[in-house]
């Protein structure tokens, strides 16, 4: 493994791990407000007459879609992080002679060829939707040694963005929206 690779490993973690509270606060208001809007929006519509009324509803399942995916991307990624080691230990333990195999102008090379090749990587942006954040995976992936060392890359990170922001406008948008609902339900 590349040194690289092993600094995705350390910081990975611990981003990952310093995420958590704002991530779970994130998801709390954004299934609330949107379990709120759903719960009037379903009021609405077995009160109402015509379409009209199962409006809310309609619109309360689609502020959820993002949550959801965003619920489920979100713990994918802490178990596949908990297994990674935040920090590196030393054994202590054994006391004797140590060999190197290489010469550390061996494993120079094959890191700048290993970040080389990450560049060259990151800079090919073939996907139609995002292709930033889909070079940058794929040249992230291939720093970092393939899937099977970086499992928290094996998801598209696009779908997880999207959801992200998805996540981000339902809490204004799931507020508004059950606010009104619930306006229209006292007015009637």
């Amino acid at each position: 493994m590349t040194a690289t690779g092993d600094f995705l490993n350390q910081v990975v973690p611990t981003l990952v791990r310093l995420a958590r509270r704002p991530g779970a606060l994130l998801l709390t208001a954004a299934g609330v407000g949107v379990g709120l809007f759903a719960a009037l929006g379903l009021v609405a519509g077995l009160t109402g007459e015509g379409w009209a009324a199962w409006v809310p509803l309609g619109l309360a399942v689609v502020l959820a879609v993002p949550v959801l995916v965003l619920a489920v991307r979100r713990e994918r990624l802490q178990a596949r992080t908990q297994d990674l080691h935040v920090h590196r230990t030393v054994d202590q333990t054994g006391v004797g002679v140590v060999v190197v195999t290489s010469e550390p102008t061996d494993r120079l090379r094959e890191e700048v060829d290993t970040l080389n090749a990450a560049v060259a990587e990151g800079a090919m942006r073939t996907a139609r939707f995002l292709p930033r954040v889909e070079a940058a995976q794929r040249a992230a992936l291939l720093a970092a040694g393939g899937p099977v060392r970086a499992p928290y890359l094996a998801d598209d990170l696009r779908v997880t963005v999207v959801a992200l922001l998805g996540t981000l406008a339902a809490v204004p948008l799931s507020t508004i929206g059950w606010i009104a609902t619930a306006a229209v339900l006292l007015s009637r």
